[in-house]
Parts: structure tokens; sequence; C-alpha cells
């Protein structure tokens, strides 16, 4: 007798469950601090920020797409998050950063549009028909 996902206490849903928090804690560190962290690193105040964070939105869901994750509570999470990553940004820069004055416009308004537009991307990437 070989036991199955059906014989385990909650089975295949327990499982999904399970698989659908490990992508969201991997998006969050990859699809959200990773990128937006190296991003602000690199741009700083520069208005060359939203066109880099636009661009990184493609590969990011892109992976989305790969793994059929629909990203509804992440987008939730990530709008939340970003408020407090931004405050604590322009409250106390990257030491790193000698002498660097944030501007609240720039990282509200970059990191905000990535958010929307990688939420969007994610829900609209899986119905593109690639086999043509």
């Amino acid at each position: 007798m070989i036991l199955g996902l059906d014989d385990i206490l909650g089975g295949e849903t327990f499982f999904s469950f399970l698989i659908w928090v490990i992508l969201t804690g991997l998006y969050y560190l990859v699809c959200y601090l990773a990128t937006l962290n190296v991003l602000d690193d690199v741009t700083r105040n520069s208005w060359l920020k939203l066109p880099a964070l636009m661009l990184a939105t493609i590969p990011s869901a892109g992976l989305m797409a790969v793994f059929s994750y629909k990203p509804y509570i992440f987008s939730i999470l990530i709008l939340f998050a970003n408020y407090f990553r931004v405050k604590n940004i322009i409250q106390n820069p990257n030491p790193k950063w000698r002498g660097f004055k944030a501007n609240p416009t720039v990282f509200y308004l970059c990191s905000y549009s990535y958010i929307v537009l990688l939420t969007i991307l994610a829900f609209y990437l899986p119905s593109l028909e690639f086999n043509q």
C-alpha cells in the first residue's frame, strides 16, 4: 500500500496551500525586496528609476506567469509593506549613500508604479497565446 496526497491529512488542498505560501515568500524576496532595493541603490533620486522599474516588471511578471501565480494577496502585502519601506528610506537613508536626501515623490511614485504594473502584467501575461 502506497500513501498518496489523498491519504495525508489535508491532502492536495494543504499541499497546494503550502506551495502558494512558499511562492509568495519567494516572490516577496525576489520581485519586491531585491528588485526595489537594488534599483534604489543604483538610481537613487533619478527619474531614471521609473523606466528601470517598468522594465523590471517584465521578468518579474513573467516569472509569476510561468508558475501560474495569481498575486491577489501578494499585491496587497507589498502595497502596505512599500509604504513603510519608503518611509524608512526617507527617514534613515542607507549609510553608503553619504549625504543623500531622498525625494519622497520619486520613491513613492516609482515604487507604486512598479507594484501596480507588476500586478497588471501578472494577470495579463497568462492570458496570451504563445503557441500559434
